[in-house]
């Protein structure tokens, strides 16, 4: 009897043991450096509950990035301007070409640090390659915004800086999205913060490694289409009135031909310059590029990707796209 109650709690604490063991393994396995971080871990809730939220007082925003934060987010310090927004800059002269980027999660750089982030990473590029003028690049990307929220940003808060051009930092997997009919916000509540370094990780590696990973194409269907026609339109006209060029930038981490060539027929169709940087992830080992499983968002790797290919445009149609 002893031996087998012996047998039994020696079995048990195994299992304690390799559970133990299982979940140090996960948590090196999507965080590295950072598994036994306590705020670096903590950081990597969701959006709605990260605490970097507050209610918009636009209708056509509902909610926005809370001003002047110094904190974490998916790992990597986040700090915030006074607008709400991930980016700090120094004093804008009249004679700076200026730049304004619009986008969602990609160009607010989730799971980034503030250097890695495409936006600076393209300003740097700029300055250092050209010499005749100073470049000034903004970043108006906030996370889950959608074509229609960009505008709202481009009106509101980056034609107050005059820009000479706007980059749409469009993202090719949720922008052809449309709210209240693909998605609603009607029920979007920000949540108090959650702590998420108590999580089980090695339950998650686990439901990763077993699930299919397998997933359906993104198809963009004639209603898309018609949306993302009517929600450039409105931008060509904003940008006429304010005499700046803009620039479709095409993001994605898959290359789907098909849909490339409909997003830059739209951005033709309505007098807007089109790069497309997703043709060079082809053939790539994606894992290499994005924050974790967990997350897959670009990383600091496929950012830098982003600013090489956008920086070079820039540089290349300066004189079209500056009127010099």
């Amino acid at each position: 009897m002893k031996n087998l109650k012996f047998k039994i709690i020696s079995i048990g604490i195994g299992l304690l043991l390799s559970l133990f063991l299982g979940e140090i393994v996960a948590r090196v396995y999507f965080f590295g450096s950072a598994a036994f971080s306590y705020s670096r871990t903590n950081s990597f809730g969701i959006l709605d509950n990260s605490g970097l939220l507050k209610y918009s007082d636009s209708d056509e925003l509902t909610y926005e990035l809370l001003p002047n934060l110094d904190t974490k987010y998916k790992l990597a310090d986040f700090h915030t301007n006074a607008e709400g927004f991930r980016g700090r800059y120094d004093e804008v002269y009249l004679s700076d070409k200026k730049i304004a980027v619009l986008g969602d999660s990609f160009t607010m750089g989730t799971g980034v640090h503030e250097e890695e982030m495409y936006v600076p990473q393209t300003e740097n590029m700029l300055n250092k390659s050209a010499t005749e003028f100073n470049y000034k690049v903004f970043n108006y990307g906030v996370s889950g915004y959608a074509l229609t929220n960009y505008i709202t940003i481009l009106e509101r808060n980056a034609l107050k800086h005059n820009p000479d051009l706007v980059v749409i930092g469009f993202c090719a997997s949720n922008d052809h999205y449309r709210i209240g009919t693909d998605f609603s916000m009607d029920d979007f509540t920000i949540k108090p913060r959650k702590n998420v370094f108590w999580d089980s990780y090695l339950k998650k590696l686990l439901s990763i490694k077993l699930k299919s990973q397998k997933q359906k194409p993104i198809v963009y269907e004639a209603e898309h289409v018609q949306y993302m026609d009517e929600q450039f339109q409105i931008f060509q006209d904003i940008l006429t009135k304010n005499n700046s060029k803009g620039l479709v930038f095409y993001m994605d981490l898959v290359y789907d031909s098909v849909r490339v060539q409909q997003i830059q027929a739209l951005a033709k169709k309505n007098n807007l310059l089109f790069l497309d940087v997703s043709e060079f992830f082809q053939d790539k080992n994606l894992f290499n590029y994005i924050v974790n499983e967990l997350d897959p968002h670009p990383n600091g790797k496929a950012n830098q990707i982003f600013a090489e290919k956008l920086s070079s445009y820039i540089l290349a149609n300066r004189n079209d796209i500056f009127n010099n």
